[in-house]
């Protein structure tokens, strides 16, 4: 299998979740201008990454990597029984996270990042003040404890992760105390470091 990777984009999830399972694999690293060649647009019709060629053909969609590779080696244990209350709980934590977390975080970054004009500071306001909510809800959910299903380390870590080194590494806004602890635990994973690592 190949995985059509840019760095510094959502594609380093499913990087990550690669190194952690420590599985074969080829790498290609992209630029934003490769993904707009024909033989690219083939695989995604968006031209976004990341890609996943496998036997059976093409698969986008950086959460949907996540899963699907976690399903197909569950002897690595980073996804919980199907049909368990652990897997319906990893499937919510990555949901949540890209949808209410990251989009309140794109809600800032279309400001912050636009070609033109000053940030609307409302929007700014709003979206940050749905983040801090938001992250409210992972910081209660992780406790005392290390990670967020279980109190072991699996698919939801990843997603809810990467999502939140998102608000650091894009200088978004600041990540709420009570979770930094948590992040930096994510980050300083070796799998993780890989990950981030590889530029083009």
């Amino acid at each position: 299998m190949r995985l059509h990777h840019q760095p510094r984009s959502r594609s380093t999830r499913a990087l990550w979740l690669l190194e952690e399972l420590g599985v074969p694999f080829d790498l290609t690293v992209m630029s934003r201008e490769d993904k707009q060649t024909p033989e690219y647009l083939a695989l995604h019709p968006l031209g976004r990454s990341p890609v996943l060629e496998e036997e059976g053909g093409p698969v986008f969609e950086s959460a949907a990597l996540v899963l699907h590779l976690a399903d197909k080696h569950l002897d690595a244990g980073l996804i919980a029984p199907l049909g368990s209350h652990e897997r319906a709980l990893q499937y919510q934590w990555c949901f949540f996270g890209m949808t209410d977390i990251e989009g309140a975080l794109m809600d800032i970054a279309r400001q912050i990042w636009k070609d033109s004009g000053e940030p609307d500071a409302d929007i700014v306001e709003r979206a940050t003040e749905r983040f801090v909510a938001t992250v409210g809800v992972i910081e209660a959910a992780v406790g005392d404890g290390e990670y967020l299903v279980g109190d072991a380390f699996s698919v939801a870590d990843i997603i809810v992760g990467s999502v939140l080194g998102f608000a650091r590494t894009g200088k978004l806004t600041e990540l709420p105390a009570g979770v930094v602890p948590y992040v930096d635990r994510l980050e300083a994973r070796p799998a993780r470091q890989r990950a981030v690592a590889v530029s083009l």
